[in-house]
């Protein structure tokens, strides 16, 4: 323990050293995010190390501690990085945007990370609160707004609750996710077909 806290000092003050006054190199900013992505997810957390990230992103563990304090300072960063680039949808199409988001969940959507946050939920809530943030409350929100846009257009029932569609959307594809594994192709375009007729305005029914 004590020698890998050494370590950890050493590439500090060696990434000082070299890197005052210089500005971070953004391409390795991202071989660094890819490297930690790739081995959250393959690995987990407890297995993951700045050692092997720095070694999966071909620099050094000082170019990893100019930028993070320690692991969970880079693990937050990555999240927030990985999980908050949800394009927006608007097809013109109510029905068509909910398929669009919910088929973008299903083939992007980084469900095993969610097992490995809340098994490191005790001493690391921030990592799986920043998956909440990034991933999950962001794409609610975009569903929501979706329907709020077709009760303007007519197309959606104008009592529905959006936010609590949103969730039944949302969640079909977590319940799937846990209990069948990723969804197929096809599954984004039943779901929505078969909850419709429960957020439809009756003239678009």
């Amino acid at each position: 323990m004590a020698r890998g806290a050494d370590e950890r000092a050493r590439a500090r003050a060696e990434a000082a050293k070299r890197g005052a006054g210089r500005p971070l190199d953004e391409n390795v900013d991202a071989a660094i995010h890819d490297a930690a992505w790739r081995l959250l997810l393959e690995d987990g957390y407890s297995r993951m190390s700045i050692a092997r990230v720095a070694d999966e992103a071909g620099v050094g563990r000082p170019a990893i501690y100019r930028r993070y304090r320690d692991k969970s300072e880079l693990v937050a960063a990555v999240i927030a990085d990985k999980t908050s680039r949800v394009p927006p949808v608007d097809t013109g199409s109510t029905r068509d945007d909910l398929v669009a988001h919910l088929e973008f969940a299903r083939r992007r959507f980084a469900m095993d990370l969610a097992g490995t946050l809340l098994d490191e939920e005790r001493k690391h809530p921030e990592l799986l609160e920043q998956f909440r943030k990034g991933m999950l409350v962001p794409r609610r929100n975009q569903l929501a707004e979706a329907l709020e846009r077709g009760k303007e257009r007519g197309e959606v029932r104008a009592d529905l609750d959006t936010e609590t569609a949103a969730h039944a959307l949302l969640g079909s594809f977590v319940y799937h996710s846990l209990v069948a594994g990723r969804p197929s192709r096809g599954w984004s375009e039943r779901v929505v077909d078969e909850l419709w007729p429960a957020f439809a305005a009756p003239t678009a029914k």
